[in-house]
């Protein structure tokens, strides 16, 4: 085993007397990585500006350390005989001091060629030193041995932005015992994957600014006059400003930088045609003899620059490398700043400020801040860098937070807390309540905890669960699918929200979630954001663009689609200000555009908020944390887009106007609930249960509804806006369990997440606490009305279906005469719980299918032996007008009535006219069609010669949702 830096770490001096020794930010980056070996032995990360003395500190970490043999990787070649250089002599080390003149050099080895046989690796064993790059090292790579694990005691790594590649981790990787130490002057990385390891110094840009070891830089933009290229007008002016430089008396050289060998070659012609700088081309391509002789004529001023590919740019040394001609320049942030600092070091004599040539055009996002006209470059470069390294410490806290309080290795595999890299998506509640962290974490049905971590800190927990499962294609048990279930929650203290993050979007696993994460003994509420508040997050996107906008058409059942998705980059262009009439907002996802940083945001009418990117659990933690602010903020939204023109609905604590409908949420007929009784092993569907409005009990705070199965009552509720139980159970009734693929739940907790719609008499809408205003209603057409002298004379307005009075017939009887006298094919009575009308006929053309269902109420009020008169009682049309809701679902799928009714016919509704084959036929014809859907309203107690104006808009409503559902008018039945 080496000894070298064990037998000499005694004898470094950070401060020597007549030596100029360490200066700030080296002795602050010595003094951390001295403090670091003392109590840790995860990696260290070492963040220092370029100039102000990294390769030093890297080459003294070993005698610091007392480590025995070392390995160096670096990114290049180029680096890596400068590195190796470094070593043999410890020439900069004596120069300052740290190391006595006389102290012999280690013995070094640069490994130039792959290792193919492990005798190579053992071979390393004679040296003190290794330097090499992972492209002649790395076992990732085909044809390089496995190295021994015990072959380094310490592995340090150049420019360690680069450690998370492929290639450098499994060379890391394969020594599991050696301490770790990475440096770099930008501890992140544009695809924002972190460098393993805690962050043990950090020296700021700004400071190094300030004390004169990172240079003065300027940003000069080029615009080309019409009809000249980019790369000639770039060349021309690098000539001018180098030229301008040498007059100055400033030494200075340049560098020509382009993406590609191919295009490197063209601008070695372009500038020898348009320009008398003396150049040379350097590329990967080319030998290291070759690089070091164009070095060795930039330093004797035989040449005034190079054109390169990625080239002297990480770890290369060259102060009087001041000028930058950028033909191609970095997208990468973190590359960006590197190159930068090349040119910004100020160790030489006779140099000035550095300067950087470009077209702003060619400019990417990340960095197009920085290349904006007129910009302070120093400003911008320090407050860049300063604010991405400030980032990365706070995801490397935030991970170091973590207590990990359980933790099963599967397999090879052991989840950790920086392994996990969730997609951000998120529903969020309103709580007054920070969750108990320390509660047992909630385990979803036939799961297996595989870990577990908490972070006071960051108020947040971390689980992930294992489920295996038969398919459900197998017979058998021989095989089983794996599901993992990553679930991750966060709650945010100031603003009181509570975010859940979760790979399964199901309501009741959120449920579930929730109640894992509070004591059974407090009384906490958990709720869902309005579809106006949660919509207050679209503020983080700058000058948005939408590209995938959701509108829900406002007219239930409508006769057109129910609700419409636009896609395309500009897809809010084509939301039109009528659409406003007749839509309200679904869902968006947009970005912002421009010269803001790249961002994304999707928004729910389900409180839910996405983005389409990963990122360790802090980044998601920072992301709900910018988020809880925009929604916490309750000052209008304005995006300047067309989906303004949309309505994300009022937030009120009140019913304006009293419900006559009430249909199950949307999300039931899109997706399918099924639900179990009371224990009962039969599974039903949840839109087989009827929702029945209790119009008696409303007032302006609460309205009381029932739900039936069968007639059978399962359970009174009561809906109560602005409250934090929106929906409450007010009865004991049989349990009714909503199955989910991963956790059950409750149907009171079901109605709290996806509350039902409710229609207000004047056709307006109220789903949990958002209000939608009714579309603009007409005055009532009378066109639509049918008066029939029988009502009242023979016919018994309060008797609907039985007991009428002697010689009079009820209103159902009454109405079936009425259809039967008009020649139908098919009518059927379907008067029961959960019908579809009280009558349904059939009439068929040569080409059309007329549908026309007859809802019929009779006069409300007390029924008594004395003859009621037709009047204008308004509970007596919103009896009739509430049942128009529950129909128009099936106007646009005939087949889905088709196979209702048939199911209904079956279990006790009757065929008054026709058979099942004929109903069958007809409805099986009109796929090929013209399907006329037509709705008879029969409601005798009403008189058309008494109708109040209350009444009168009601039916103006009901009319107006009806023909704009069906495209055809109502029809209209009452007394004269």
């Amino acid at each position: 085993m080496s000894t070298y830096f064990k037998s000499n770490h005694r004898k470094i001096d950070l401060l020597p007397d007549g030596k100029p020794g360490f200066r700030l930010p080296q002795i602050g980056a010595a003094s951390s990585l001295l403090s670091h070996a003392t109590r840790r032995d995860e990696p260290a990360v070492v963040a220092l500006p370029t100039g102000t003395g990294k390769t030093a500190v890297l080459q003294l970490t070993p005698f610091l350390w007392a480590s025995g043999r070392v390995l160096v990787l670096t990114p290049s070649r180029l680096v890596r005989d400068q590195i190796a250089e470094g070593f043999v002599k410890l020439r900069l080390l004596k120069e300052l001091g740290v190391v006595p003149e006389s102290l012999e050099t280690p013995s070094v080895k640069v490994v130039q060629k792959r290792i193919a046989l492990p005798e190579e690796w053992e071979e390393l064993r004679e040296f003190d030193v290794v330097v090499t790059t992972p492209m002649s090292a790395s076992p990732s790579i085909e044809g390089i041995a496995i190295p021994p694990s015990d072959l380094f005691a310490l592995i340090m790594v150049d420019e360690a932005h680069h450690s998370p590649a492929i290639s450098y981790a499994a060379l890391l990787d394969s020594f599991p015992n050696a301490r770790k130490a990475f440096f770099t002057a930008t501890p992140f990385r544009r695809d924002k994957r972190t460098i393993t390891g805690r962050l043990i110094y950090n020296y700021p840009l700004r400071a190094a600014i300030e004390d004169g070891t990172y240079g003065k830089v300027e940003y000069l933009p080029c615009v080309p006059n019409d009809g000249v290229s980019h790369d000639i007008a770039i060349a021309k002016m690098a000539e001018y400003e180098y030229l301008k430089d040498v007059e100055q008396g400033l030494d200075h050289r340049m560098m020509i930088r382009t993406d590609s060998v191919t295009r490197a070659e063209e601008l070695v012609k372009i500038y020898k045609t348009e320009t008398k700088l003396r150049l040379r081309l350097v590329t990967g391509r080319h030998s290291i003899r070759h690089v070091s002789s164009v070095i060795n004529k930039l330093n004797q001023g035989k040449l005034d620059g190079i054109i390169c590919v990625d080239m002297f740019g990480e770890g290369v040394d060259f102060p009087r490398l001041k000028l930058a001609a950028l033909h191609a320049p970095h997208k990468s942030l973190s590359v960006t700043l590197q190159f930068i600092g090349r040119f910004a070091r100020t160790n030489a004599c006779d140099i000035g400020s550095a300067k950087f040539i470009a077209v702003p055009q060619e400019i990417d996002a990340e960095v197009r801040e920085l290349f904006k006209s007129g910009a302070n470059w120093q400003e911008l470069v320090a407050n860049l860098a300063d604010a991405r390294v400030e980032e990365e410490e706070m995801v490397r806290d935030g991970l170091s937070s973590f207590n990990t309080e359980h933790s099963t290795e599967v397999g090879e595999i052991d989840v950790t807390i920086d392994s996990l890299a969730p997609n951000f998506h998120v529903k969020v509640f309103r709580s007054d309540r920070e969750p108990d962290w320390e509660l047992k974490p909630f385990v979803p049905q036939g799961c297996e905890l595989i870990f577990h971590a908490v972070s006071n800190d960051l108020a947040s927990s971390v689980m992930v669960c294992q489920r295996r499962t038969k398919p459900k294609w197998l017979q058998n048990s021989s095989l089983l699918d794996t599901k993992n279930l990553l679930i991750i929650s966060h709650y945010n203290r100031s603003h009181q929200l509570l975010f859940i993050n979760s790979q399964e979007h199901g309501e009741n696993l959120y449920e579930s979630i929730l109640e894992g994460l509070y004591s059974d003994e407090l009384e906490v509420v958990c709720t869902p954001l309005s579809h106006g508040d949660v919509s207050r997050a679209l503020r983080i996107l700058k000058k948005p663009s939408f590209y995938n906008v959701g509108m829900r058409n406002r007219e239930l059942g409508g006769q057109y689609e129910s609700y419409r998705t636009l896609t395309g980059p500009k897809a809010d262009r084509h939301v039109s200000r009528s659409d406003g009439n007749t839509r309200s907002r679904g869902h968006v996802f947009g970005g912002s555009s421009g010269e803001e940083e790249s961002v994304t945001l999707g928004v729910s009418t389900l409180s839910k908020l996405w983005s389409n990117k990963n990122g360790l659990v802090p980044r998601l933690v920072d992301w709900c944390n910018r988020l809880a602010i925009e929604i916490s903020n309750s000052n209008p939204v304005v995006t300047n887009s067309n989906i303004d023109n949309l309505d994300t609905g009022k937030q009120v604590s009140e019913i304006p106007s009293p419900p006559i409908s009430m249909v199950w949420h949307e999300h039931v007929f899109q997706y399918p609930q099924r639900i179990l009784v009371d224990g009962n092993s039969d599974e039903y569907d949840l839109t087989e249960l009827e929702l029945v409005i209790d119009r008696s009990s409303y007032d302006l705070q609460k309205v009381e509804f029932d739900i039936l199965l069968n007639d059978s009552l399962i359970g009174r509720f009561i809906f109560s806006p602005g409250t934090p139980n929106i929906i409450d159970r007010i009865d004991s009734g049989p349990e009714v369990v909503i199955r989910g693929s991963i956790a059950d739940g409750t149907l009171q907790d079901f109605l709290k997440i996806r509350p039902p719609t409710f229609f207000l008499a004047d056709f307006s809408t109220i789903t949990g606490n958002d209000w939608y205003r009714c579309l603009s209603i007409k005055p009532l057409n009378h066109e639509w009305i049918r008066t029939f002298d029988e009502f009242g004379v023979t016919v018994d307005i309060e008797r609907e279906f039985e007991n009428a009075k002697p010689g009079m017939k009820t209103i159902h009887a009454f109405t079936e005469s009425e259809l039967l006298s008009q020649g139908p094919d098919v009518v059927i009575y379907d008067h029961r719980t959960g019908e579809v009308a009280d009558y349904i006929s059939l009439f068929e053309t040569d080409d059309t299918v007329v549908c026309t269902l007859a809802h019929c109420k009779g006069a409300s009020g007390k029924k008594t032996s004395k003859p009621k008169k037709a009047a204008t009682r308004v509970d007596d049309v919103y009896e009739v007008a509430g049942q128009v809701v529950k129909c128009l679902p099936f106007n646009r799928h005939p087949e889905d009535l088709k196979r209702e009714l048939i199911r209904r016919i079956g279990t006790g509704s009757k065929l008054i006219r026709g058979t099942v084959e004929q109903f069958e036929l007809i409805m099986n014809n009109a796929a090929n069609k013209q399907f006329e859907y037509r709705i008879c309203l029969v409601q005798p107690g009403l008189s058309a010669s008494k109708l109040s104006q209350p009444v009168e808009s009601v039916l103006a409503a009901a009319g107006e949702y009806i023909s704009a559902n069906t495209g055809f008018p109502p029809s209209i039945w009452i007394s004269p």
